[in-house]
């Protein structure tokens, strides 16, 4: 097995609706946020961690791909040329008894662009917060007592940088790579990322994609 290239495709991912994915709050004052975004460390500014958009991506292939099983466990088998296990990784058990090389698919962690950062700078200058506070109620069906909860989201119009990085190896079929990881960005274009999907958060586009720094076509992003 021979590593002959490393395929990378780039863009933007622009939040179409407001953008939820959940970070963790050590601290909850009366009033405050309980459902707080994930934020990076060093900046305080929200970002998408890679591990979310690959794992939705692998998700949503299982079950395109007929993969998901009766326990609902992600997705592991002995079969050297499933296209899930080769492009995503294997459980360390199986990858013992079928290995199909290395996981192919390296998905970055997708930060603010230039020009999101700066209108989120001056969002957080008007009203002290760069996101938006999404207020929702649990009702009774019975009595229709409604129990509140609010929900941070990034604000819709939001623009975030995309990079994959895929290896293709000597045996690899190389356009059948390409056309999974294709089905698996229109999968989530279609569906989601992140918390409450089903509730209007999280819808996504991809916008000024290149692969290997070649413009691709959006009728390429398709389901295969």
């Amino acid at each position: 097995m021979k590593l002959d290239k490393i395929i990378e495709i780039t863009g933007e991912i622009e939040a179409l609706t407001g953008l939820r994915i959940g970070g963790s709050s050590n601290i909850i004052e009366i009033g405050g946020n309980d459902n707080p975004i994930i934020r990076n460390p060093q900046n305080n500014e929200p970002y998408i961690p890679g591990s979310s958009l690959k794992g939705k991506m692998r998700s949503l292939l299982e079950w395109n791909k007929g993969k998901v099983s009766g326990d609902g466990k992600v997705h592991s088998c002995i079969e050297v040329d499933c296209p899930i296990c080769k492009i995503f990784g294997r459980g360390a058990e199986d990858a013992k008894r079928a290995s199909s090389g290395p996981t192919r698919i390296t998905v970055r962690d997708a930060y603010l662009v230039e020009e999101s950062r700066k209108r989120l700078q001056r969002m957080k200058g008007i009203q002290g917060t760069d996101t938006e506070m999404k207020y929702e109620n649990s009702i009774n069906r019975l009595d229709s007592s409604a129990t509140p909860r609010n929900v941070e989201r990034v604000p819709a119009g939001t623009k975030f940088e995309f990079n994959i990085t895929c290896k293709i190896f000597s045996d690899d079929n190389e356009d059948e790579i390409i056309k999974d990881i294709y089905s698996g960005m229109k999968l989530i274009s279609l569906d989601g990322v992140g918390g409450g999907i089903s509730r209007g958060n999280g819808q996504i586009k991809f916008n000024n994609l290149k692969i290997n720094g070649i413009d691709i076509g959006e009728d390429e992003i398709k389901l295969y």
